[in-house]
Formats: C-alpha cells, sequence, structure tokens
C-alpha cells in the first residue's frame, strides 16, 4: 500500500483531504508542523509527501531542504500544496526539488491523478505495491526487501522464508513443523532447533520483541 505523509496545519483542509485520501485507499500519516513532519519522516518510510508552506514551527520550505539534504530521502516524491499562487513562489518550490506544485484551492481528483504521476516517476512498478507493516518493520516480497525504521536489513533466504508467511499473517500462530515446511525448498536435512536459530537471528536483525513465542504452539508477530 502506497504510504503519503500528509503535511498540512489548517485543521479544516486537513481533515477533508486526510478523509478523502483513506478514501482512495492510501496509507497516511498527517502532521500539523514542520518539526512534527520531520521527526515522522526520519523514523518511517514514506512513497509521497504533500507539503503546504506556510507551516508553523518549520516552514515548509525548509522541510523540504531537510528531505532533500537526506540521502536516503532524496528521491522521494513531493508535491507542495499552498495558497502561495505567485510564479516566484512556484519556481522556488520546484527549485528546492518539490515534483510538483499545487495551489489551493484545489480539485480533489487532480491531486490524485498528480499523486499518481508522482509515484509514476519515482519508478513505483504499481499504485498497489504491496508492503506488508508491522511497527517500525516493513516487508516488501515484490523486491524482497525488509526495512527497520527505514534502514534496509539484509537477510538470507532462510530468514527471508521464515519471516515471510509471520509478516504476512500477523497474530497468527505458527507452528515450528509450519514454519519448517517454509525451507523444505533447500532440499537440506533440518535440525531439530533449525526454526529457533532463524528466529533467534531475526530477533537479532529486527529487534528481540517483533516475534513473539507463543509456548507450546509456535510463534506469532502481534499488532497489538
Amino acid at each position: 500500500m502506497i504510504k503519503i505523509l500528509y503535511i498540512e496545519d489548517d485543521l479544516m483542509i486537513g481533515k477533508s483531504t486526510f478523509r478523502l485520501l483513506k478514501h482512495e485507499k492510501f496509507n497516511v500519516d498527517w502532521a500539523k508542523t514542520g518539526l512534527e513532519a520531520l521527526d515522522l519522516l526520519f523514523n518511517h518510510v514514506y512513497h509521497l509527501v504533500l507539503l503546504d508552506l506556510g507551516l508553523p514551527e518549520l516552514e515548509g520550505l525548509e522541510v523540504l531542504k531537510h528531505i532533500r539534504k537526506k540521502t536516503d530521502l532524496k528521491q522521494l516524491g513531493v508535491i507542495i500544496i499552498s495558497a502561495r499562487d505567485q510564479s516566484r513562489d512556484k519556481i522556488q518550490g520546484l527549485r528546492l526539488g518539490a515534483d510538483d506544485y499545487i495551489v489551493k484551492p484545489y480539485d480533489f481528483d487532480e491531486l490524485v491523478a498528480r499523486i499518481e504521476s508522482v509515484l509514476r516517476r519515482g519508478k513505483l512498478t504499481t499504485i498497489e505495491e504491496i508492503c506488508f507493516e508491522v511497527g517500525d518493520t516493513q516487508m516488501f516480497p515484490k523486491t524482497r526487501k525488509v526495512l527497520k525504521q527505514g534502514k534496509a536489513v539484509e537477510l538470507s533466504a532462510k530468514e527471508w522464508a521464515v519471516l515471510e508467511p509471520l509478516m504476512m499473517y500477523p497474530d497468527q500462530i505458527f507452528s515450528r513443523q509450519a514454519l519448517e515446511q517454509k525451507l523444505y525448498d533447500w532440499d537440506v536435512e533440518l535440525n531439530s532447533n533449525t526454526i529457533e536459530v532463524h528466529i533467534h537471528k531475526l530477533r537479532q536483525k529486527l529487534g528481540k520483541d517483533l516475534i513473539r513465542t507463543v509456548r507450546g504452539l509456535g510463534y506469532c508477530i502481534e499488532t497489538r
């Protein structure tokens, strides 16, 4: 699912746009100040930012500068949404790295079309790219990528095979035998503690609290 950070301090505009974005099946976080936006950006992964300019605490263009300075955010799509309609404002925003600029008030269908356009330019293969997310851990099956707090985590093929069903079906308990089935493709003899070893390695890489041991039953990743 496409994840968007929406940055807007006007509560009336914000509530309306936030609701409509959710209706379009986007996963949306809403920040109401510039500093709150940076905190979210530095601790979560987003596909796109919708950025107002007249923000409290930290002005929108300053937020944009921070985004473009950070190496892992340089390719992040940014659309400015502002009531500032002068050419000089648009030029400044685009020169600082915005991918598009929309003037308020705007047509929501046009906003969605521009979001899709920026996402395509960002080389997302589909607007419905699959991402399984629990807490600060994200798994992208198509690219076989795992992120922890926005940073890539290297997993072995067997670690991936064990983690994938747990992330795909959170809150569901998988027995050791069920997880062992995921490893049979390697055509190697499995030791009695093979799953425990891989679970231990996953906890080392992704945090000890991500995967829970359910005594006598197996393992699960809880969303609660």
